[in-house]
């Protein structure tokens, strides 16, 4: 076995397990479709059991390096990371960490007006059709069940798509997923509906017209009339504050 792996102390054998297979591929040891050594072999290897080598391979399997295949031909195989495992990991770390609307509001500020500026510079007709389309279709949801699942997302996802930059769509598709599920909660009303869609329009004339400045600042307002619409719905069980989530107290 040509691994440089070493035997795990006692006291914390899965989480050493994990490291050193993530070191190994992060140093390139290991590569993208490589199959590790059987589980007999692995473990012994290890000096370890193999229910503990499962339990690392499961942590593995959570980050999204690993693929466990099943059958003849299966068994542990080196995966590489896609931007979904990612940004639910970003997801599931906001919803824990429940930060405030403020600290959505900030990173938003600072990303997306510079989104929209690349966008001004580069959208296409099709693509100022796709999001007419989008904005419409928002419209004609009084319920919001689609609007809070779907578009909402797909619109901000057209945006940073258009800019070609993964990191930034990384980052602003959980932001947006985060930002969604908050929603779902703090139950927002039509008129806050209305207000994005209205927000919605006034971005892309700005895009239509190819005016960067002006598509940064109707972004600028409308991440600022989100903020607003939120911390004033006060229909859910839960409400937001520029502190996080919170249980709404009501009388019995």
């Amino acid at each position: 076995m040509g691994f440089k792996f070493e035997t795990v102390k006692a006291n914390r054998i899965s989480q050493n397990i994990v490291e050193q297979i993530r070191s190994a591929i992060l140093d390139g040891e290991l590569k993208i479709g490589d199959q590790l050594p059987s589980e007999k072999n692995f473990a012994r290897h290890f000096g370890v059991s193999k229910s503990s080598l499962r339990e690392a391979y499961r942590v593995l399997e959570a980050f999204g390096l690993l693929e466990i295949r099943q059958g003849m031909t299966g068994g542990a195989f080196i995966k590489e990371v896609d931007l979904t495992t990612v940004k639910n990991c970003l997801v599931n770390y906001f919803f824990f960490q429940n930060p405030g609307i403020r600290n959505y509001t900030q990173i938003r500020t600072f990303i997306e007006p510079e989104v929209v500026k690349i966008c001004a510079g580069k959208i296409t007709d099709e693509e100022i059709e796709y999001l007419e389309n989008n904005i419409l279709a928002m419209e004609q949801e009084p319920d919001g069940k689609s609007f809070i699942s779907d578009l909402d997302i797909a619109f901000h996802k057209k945006l940073v798509d258009i800019t070609g930059n993964e990191i930034i769509s990384l980052i602003v598709e959980s932001i947006q997923t985060a930002l969604i599920n908050i929603k779902r909660i703090v139950h927002t009303d039509e008129q806050f509906l209305k207000m994005v869609c209205n927000d919605h329009r006034k971005i892309v004339n700005a895009l239509r017209e190819h005016d960067p400045e002006k598509a940064s600042k109707a972004m600028l307002k409308h991440i600022n009339e989100v903020e607003k619409g939120m911390l004033a719905s006060k229909s859910g069980a839960m409400i937001i504050t520029e502190e996080g989530l919170l249980m709404q107290n009501r009388k019995n």
